[in-house]
């Protein structure tokens, strides 16, 4: 919530404004103690990291393959994992790609988890850790201070975003059984006819096939 939405008597002391994102609302007072404070603001960052790589790979193969590319019978997110279990191939414009499930998990516990080990560990004795430059920063963003603080406050305001979507595509597959272009193709061909109460009655219509 924006401070200007606030009373500056609502702003508990220990929120100053200096983390990205702190606008001085923590109703559940997670933050009282300063390393409570420092593990819930990097279990959130890691947290709205993971989110948006996860909301960009629920929606870029299923909208390649409503709108033409060739991404294999289902490219819907949570249907993937179940060919894959079933000892299927992905198939990426037209291209099987052999995947064994096991081994890309272990692949991405192993890469992902070796950087933030590397990360946490402070193997280069870096001052934020949170948010490192050096390797970490290959496009050199954190250069500038100052656009360094700006794109900070934006990551994490996007990564708040991504959580929710996230959340949204969870609730979205459980009720209607599809992912969330063909969910917003819906709405978008009937925006009356497609929407969270027919959805919730159970009158919703179908998008149609393109």
């Amino acid at each position: 919530m924006p401070e200007g939405l606030l009373a500056k008597s609502e702003i508990p002391e220990y929120l100053t404004g200096e983390v990205p994102g702190d606008y001085g609302y923590d109703p559940f007072g997670l933050g009282k103690k300063p390393e409570d404070f420092e593990k819930y603001q990097a279990f959130e960052l890691i947290h709205a990291r993971w989110a948006m790589l996860g909301a960009a790979g629920c929606i870029i193969p299923e909208a390649f393959n409503k709108f033409g590319a060739n991404c294999g019978p289902e490219a819907v997110w949570f249907k993937t994992g179940a060919l894959l279990l079933d000892g299927n191939t992905l198939n990426y414009f037209g291209k099987n790609i052999p995947i064994n499930l096991i081994l890309a998990v272990v692949a991405e516990v192993v890469l992902v988890g070796g950087a933030e080990y590397y990360r946490i560990t402070n193997g280069l004795d870096l001052e934020d850790k949170l948010h490192p430059g050096g390797p970490f920063d290959p496009l050199g963003l954190a250069n500038d201070p100052d656009q360094a603080a700006l794109l900070k406050v934006k990551e994490i305001k996007n990564g708040r975003l991504a959580m929710f979507s996230m959340f949204a595509f969870f609730i979205q597959a459980y009720v209607t059984g599809e992912g969330p272009v063909e969910n917003l193709a819906a709405h978008l061909s009937d925006p009356f006819g497609n929407n969270l109460l027919t959805v919730i009655s159970g009158t919703a219509e179908r998008a149609p096939t393109l």
